[in-house]
C-alpha cells in the first residue's frame, strides 16, 4: 500500500494526512465501505456506492464523489499499487467544521487498497466457530443498518470472540433477536428455507448478503428475511456467514455447541462456489 487516494489525488502513504479537527476522527462522524476486487474490478461497486449514499443521507452528509468518480479512483489506486485482486477500504468523513458552531465543512475521502489476504482454506473446510456476544445491536439507532465510523460495538464483540477462542461473534438486538455477526451477515438453512435476519432487526444490508439472497433459488431454497430467535440454531440443518471479503463461510458451532452436523454444509458449499463464480464473471458497469 504505497499510494493512497486522498481528496481527489493519489499521494504516497507518508503524505496521506488529514487534519486533527476532522469530525470523523473526533466523533466518528462518517462512513466506510470494505470492498474486494477480482481481476482489477470491484464486485458490485454500484451497490457499495448506493449503500454509501444511503448512509450519507442518514447522517445528513453531502456525498463528495459520484459513482463514476469512485470507479476512476478505484481503477487508479489499483493500477498505481500494481494490484488486481485486492482488499479496498473507502472512508468518507464529515471533515473539519466550517465554523465555530460546528457547521458542515468539506468532506474527507480516503481510499486505499492492499494485497488480498484470503481466509485460510482450512477455515472454509472446518467452518467458523462463533459466540453470542454480550454487546447488543440497537436496531432503533439511526446508525443501525449503515456502515458508520462508530464501529466500536463491532470491535468489542470481536474481542468477545477472541477471548473465547472463537472466529466470530453474533450480536443480538435490544429485543433479543439475532441481528448479525460482528463483521458478517448470518444465514440459516431450516426446512427448505434460507433464513436471514431482516434489516429491521439491525442487520447491515451487506453486499454479499444481497448476492446470496439472489442465489437462493439456484440451490432450491426460499429466501426469507425475518426476525430470528436464537432457538432457530437448534433446528437449523446448517448456517453460514457472509461478507464482501470472505464470500460465504460455514458457521459450524455457536457457544461451543455444534450447528447442524457441526461440519460445513452442502448449501454453504454450493453458495460459496456460486458466489465466487458470479464475483469473477460479473461484467463491469
Amino acid at each position: 500500500m504505497r499510494w493512497i487516494f486522498l481528496n481527489g489525488e493519489l499521494v504516497q502513504r507518508p503524505a496521506a494526512q488529514v487534519t486533527a479537527l476532522d469530525r470523523g476522527l473526533l466523533y466518528g462522524y462518517g462512513l466506510f465501505e470494505t470492498m474486494r476486487s477480482y481481476g482489477g474490478r470491484v464486485f458490485r461497486l454500484e451497490e457499495h456506492y448506493r449503500r454509501l449514499c444511503h448512509g450519507a443521507a442518514r447522517l445528513a452528509m453531502d456525498m463528495p464523489l459520484s459513482l463514476s468518480q469512485l470507479g476512476e479512483a478505484v481503477e487508479a489506486i489499483l493500477k498505481r499499487n500494481d494490484l488486481t485482486d485486492a482488499h479496498l477500504r473507502l472512508t468518507v468523513t464529515a471533515g473539519p467544521p466550517s465554523d465555530a458552531a460546528g457547521g458542515a465543512g468539506d468532506a474527507t475521502v480516503v481510499l486505499f487498497a492492499r494485497p488480498l489476504i484470503d481466509y485460510p482454506p482450512d477455515l472454509y473446510r472446518r467452518g467458523m466457530a462463533a459466540v453470542v456476544s454480550d454487546v447488543r445491536r440497537n436496531e432503533t439507532s439511526p446508525l443501525s443498518r449503515i456502515k458508520s465510523l462508530n464501529y466500536l460495538d463491532n470491535l468489542l464483540a470481536r474481542e468477545d470472540a477472541r477471548r473465547h477462542g472463537a472466529d466470530e461473534a453474533i450480536l443480538l438486538n435490544t429485543r433479543g433477536f439475532v441481528a448479525e455477526g460482528s463483521a458478517s451477515n448470518l444465514f440459516l438453512v431450516q426446512q427448505g428455507r434460507l433464513l436471514t435476519p431482516g434489516v429491521e432487526s439491525g442487520a447491515l444490508p451487506g453486499i454479499a448478503r444481497w448476492a446470496v439472497l439472489e442465489l437462493a433459488s439456484a440451490v432450491g431454497l426460499e429466501a426469507v428475511e425475518s426476525e430470528v430467535e436464537l432457538s432457530v440454531f437448534e433446528d437449523a440443518s446448517e448456517a453460514f456467514l457472509t461478507n464482501s471479503v470472505m464470500g460465504v463461510m460455514s458457521l459450524t458451532s455457536l457457544d461451543g455447541r455444534p450447528v447442524g452436523s457441526g461440519r460445513p454444509g452442502t448449501v454453504a458449499g454450493r453458495l460459496h462456489r456460486l458466489y465466487g463464480e458470479i464475483a469473477v464473471a460479473e461484467p463491469r458497469t
